[in-house]
């Protein structure tokens, strides 16, 4: 009985809790060849959907020398749209990411700032406006839940690396621990009802 009812338990547990998106991206993996790589084409890259205006490049572009935070992949925003964004059906917990600008590049935005956003659209928190230059800084933030990132910018190009998330927590179906105490109850009473 007792290992029936630690195994209902253990399952239990697992059933309560998952997660998706766990980890750091750092687009490292990508095959860009020298040049500049869609990833709204390779989309869902990292598990996550990533907007029109968002490429892949590597350090041996022209201008881009200090790109990478890591490795020697990364992430640029394209120059059509003053807003990127980052989503996916499920939760993800953002944590943060690497910014700067490139070197090489003639027009370099001021600054960033990331917006986080729930299944309903609702705003979840924002970074405020983070001042970024040559050097990489880190934008942390603890946005729980997200379905969606916006990143915006007052002009310019900006690259991002080790794109870090965190797996959210499934939120179970309100009855599913009922469930769960109820038939626990049920195999007590039983055990103690019908004695060996």
């Amino acid at each position: 009985m007792k290992k029936t009812l630690f195994a209902l338990i253990a399952s239990s547990t697992l059933l309560l809790a998952g997660g998706a998106h766990a980890g750091v991206t750092s687009f490292d993996e990508l095959a860009t060849d020298g040049d500049f790589t869609s990833l709204n084409d390779i989309s869902p890259y990292a598990g996550l959907n990533w907007s029109g205006d968002w490429f892949a490049g590597d350090n041996t572009i022209d201008g881009y020398a200090n790109a990478a935070h890591s490795g020697a992949n990364f992430a640029v925003n394209g120059f059509g749209s003053d807003a990127v964004t980052v989503d996916s059906a499920t939760g993800f917990n953002f944590t943060g990411a690497w910014f700067a600008t490139p070197a090489g590049a003639a027009d370099k935005a001021n600054w960033i700032n990331i917006s986080a956003y729930d299944a309903a659209n609702q705003l979840i928190g924002t970074t405020g406006n983070i001042a970024i230059g040559a050097s990489y800084l880190w934008v942390g933030a603890a946005f729980s839940n997200v379905s969606s990132l916006s990143i915006t910018r007052d002009s310019g190009w900006y690259v991002m690396d080790d794109f870090t998330t965190a797996a959210a927590a499934t939120v179970p179906e309100p009855g599913t621990g009922l469930m769960l105490g109820i038939g626990l109850l049920a195999l007590v009473a039983g055990r103690r009802r019908f004695p060996r």
